[in-house]
């Protein structure tokens, strides 16, 4: 009933018929669990959660699964009553499922090989502490399963994981993907891009983390748009809110949206807005033609249509055009076919206006240019005459189209690349 989706996964479904199965089906219950295992050891292996495979396989599946109960522990509601007794009865009854199949590893000689999973090594030394902190949690949870002495204990501990970290791909997941078909997909390794390495734009990086400071603390902020030259940090700006570890305790997550998916938005607020996250839609190189027309759901979505924007989701968005939608000259010229012309440039011109913030990137000038280029110099380790340096820095620059902060980066990747040949 609570844990449906979780009981329905395949690795579950195979434990569950591997337990259920009489002995005469001896070779049928080894290769079932042979199955679990190397399942269990790709999860283990892809979160870095080592130790007791058993209760982790158990805890990670809780842990990601979207429930009733974990939604009401998020939200700061302490679940009681007929959902927590339902809840209890269906965690006991998977922990019961884990218990047989540790047990059938443990009797069956031709499962000795498998025998690790009550202690397993991760490969490479990794280990789940040097992860997030969600997978510390994870991992503090498979240990309290462990050690509980009775149902309670463990709905305890699980509702504790749930009020603090939150259910479901946002208790682990920071980025998503929208997908029409699939939904809401998790970026397993978002972009490291961080606002100390963004460099030749502090005034806008400042006003845009002021903003996001207020969207997390609940206060009423501004839909962005950033605006300017290519390669001045617009992406890289809002990509590096999401490594900013405070905005992440703090619950922020981000989904990012393409053009051509505008319609789909207000399914996806709608699908966001009861959580207990805060939630940035972004929408990456932004602009439009004169003759698409979606640009005018974006409108509505941003101020105007009559479904409310949930508070706890802003959008930001990036584009070269400070209008977003092209502009031909024909739209000003009063020998237009269009009766009304001003009102249809207007029309156009105020889908800029509906961000409460627009923040330009301009490109950098030389000076600035060479002090971020020595900056990932000194970064990448590079030994070279600063003569030399600013020679071959120019030289690259003018192939480039302009000074910015991603050609000096690019530039002084390839010196890496060339001193490694």
């Amino acid at each position: 009933m609570f844990f449906r989706n979780l009981s329905t996964g395949s690795t579950l479904a195979k434990l569950k018929r591997a337990v259920t199965l009489s002995p005469p089906a001896r070779n049928e219950i080894i290769s079932l669990m042979r199955e679990v295992a190397s399942d269990i050891v790709d999860e283990a292996e892809r979160f870095s959660l080592g130790g007791d495979l058993w209760e982790n396989f158990l805890a990670l599946r809780l842990a990601l699964d979207d429930n009733t109960l974990g939604r009401a522990a998020e939200l700061n509601s302490i679940p009681a009553g007929s959902v927590v007794r339902v809840a209890l009865s269906e965690l006991w009854t998977l922990h019961k499922i884990v218990a047989a199949a540790r047990t059938i590893v443990d009797n069956a000689a031709e499962l000795d090989g498998l025998k690790c999973l009550k202690d397993y090594r991760l490969s490479g030394g990794k280990n789940a502490s040097a992860r997030n902190p969600v997978l510390e949690s994870i991992a503090d949870l498979a240990v309290a399963f462990k050690n509980a002495p009775s149902p309670e204990e463990m709905m305890s501990a699980l509702i504790g994981f749930y009020t603090s970290r939150g259910s479901g791909i946002f208790s682990l997941y920071r980025a998503f993907l929208w997908s029409p078909e699939a939904g809401l997909m998790p970026v397993e390794s978002p972009d490291p891009q961080t606002f100390s390495s963004l460099l030749g734009c502090s005034e806008q990086k400042a006003e845009l983390l002021a903003n996001t400071e207020l969207f997390m603390s609940g206060q009423a902020a501004n839909n962005v748009l950033l605006y300017g030259d290519s390669g001045t940090g617009k992406s890289s700006s809002v990509k590096a809110l999401l490594n900013e570890p405070d905005f992440i305790a703090a619950g922020l997550r981000m989904i990012e949206v393409n053009k051509e998916q505008i319609a789909e938005i207000p399914g996806i607020m709608r699908l966001v807005g009861a959580r207990n996250y805060r939630f940035i839609l972004f929408l990456d190189d932004l602009s439009f033609e004169d003759y698409e027309v979606e640009y005018k759901h974006l409108k509505a979505l941003i101020e105007g249509g009559i479904e409310r924007k949930p508070d706890n989701v802003v959008i930001y968005a990036t584009s070269n055009r400070r209008n977003i939608v092209r502009e031909v000259w024909k739209d000003r010229r009063s020998s237009s076919d269009d009766v009304h012309g001003w009102d249809t440039m207007q029309e156009k011109l105020s889908l800029s206006d509906r961000f409460g913030i627009t923040i330009w990137y301009g490109s950098v000038d030389k000076e600035k240019y060479m002090e971020i280029v020595r900056f990932y110099v000194d970064e990448f380790g590079i030994s070279i005459a600063n003569d030399e340096l600013e020679r071959l820095a120019m030289r690259w620059e003018i192939g480039r189209g302009g000074f910015s902060g991603r050609t000096a980066r690019q530039f002084a990747q390839h010196l890496l690349i060339g001193r490694r040949q």
